[in-house]
């Protein structure tokens, strides 16, 4: 599996699929490969840069707010890969988790980070049981398959690292961690929602 893009190297290859081109071929030189798979090679990158345009067009490598319940479903149903935090303006802990999903958004360009104000998502708040703040649900093609409530499970503390998140979408499946920092330690906490934790008491 080739290693997840950052937006930084998404829009390398956006704006100026030549020097992207040049730089693999420029790999491809030092090693011994058939001239078959150099050019399959190729052609998957300039799909790729295709792909991307497409994205980036829909404001991957952004975390974006989604404006109403029309827009939320529109965009979990379209969208491959999404992240959507549950928010309230007036809740200290929703303010943190959006500084650590601003750079997330940053680092793994091909999943949809969004967000949505409880306040104009009331019928998709009752629909989908939450009643913990902050709440993340995570999608795959349109279908929930994981969600974080509250800092449970990220330590249970407000300073949590980005890491800890990070690794935490990435057991859900929403985001795709480079090896190299799948072998980094564990992280307390770190273990999957189940659905009975979908009737949580509310404060």
């Amino acid at each position: 599996m080739a290693a997840p893009a950052t937006t930084a190297q998404a829009h390398e290859i956006i704006d100026d699929e030549a020097l992207a081109e040049e730089k693999l071929w420029e790999e491809l030189e030092n090693e011994e490969i058939p001239a078959s798979i150099r050019e399959s090679r190729l052609e998957a990158l300039r799909q790729q840069s295709v792909q991307f345009r497409a994205m980036k067009e829909k404001d991957y490598g952004k975390y974006t707010t989604l404006e109403d319940e029309k827009v939320f479903l529109d965009t979990t149903t379209s969208e491959g890969r999404c992240v959507v935090h549950f928010y309230h303006q007036d809740f200290r802990r929703c303010a943190i988790l959006d500084t650590h999903f601003e750079t997330l958004s940053q680092k793994y360009f091909e999943t949809k980070f969004a967000k949505i104000n409880v306040e104009v998502a009331k019928f998709l708040v009752e629909r989908l049981k939450i009643r913990i703040l902050p709440a993340v649900l995570c999608f795959k093609d349109g279908i929930v398959v994981d969600r974080i409530i509250g800092f449970d499970e990220l330590g249970n503390t407000d300073d949590f690292q980005t890491e800890v998140l990070e690794r935490r979408l990435g057991f859900s499946g929403v985001i795709d961690i480079p090896e190299e920092e799948k072998t980094k330690k564990t992280i307390f906490g770190f273990k999957k929602c189940n659905e009975d934790d979908d009737d949580s008491d509310s404060d």
